[in-house]
């Protein structure tokens, strides 16, 4: 038959072979990309939490700071009220 037009032709079962071959690299890509993608996700949420505890830290720092500031203050006020009489 080699007056078949179709004989060239790939099968049906090859083509869905053809078909799932693609797809299945497809989505290996697409599953490398959101490994990736978790993996740059993980790292930044590492930052994010270094980032908040440095925060925290300086805002216990600036309540200590203010604390003494307070302090420092209320102590000149004490001396500006007693005057010059010591």
């Amino acid at each position: 038959m080699a007056d078949d037009p179709l004989e060239d032709r790939l099968t049906i079962l090859e083509r869905a072979q053809l078909l799932h071959d693609a797809t299945l690299r497809r989505h290996g890509e697409m599953l490398d990309h959101h490994a990736e993608r978790l993996d740059h996700h993980a790292e930044e949420m590492r930052l994010l939490r270094t980032l908040m505890e440095r925060q925290m830290t300086t805002q216990q720092d600036l309540a200590a700071t203010q604390a003494k500031l307070t302090e420092t203050l209320d102590a000149i006020k004490d001396m500006l009220g007693r005057g010059n009489g010591h």
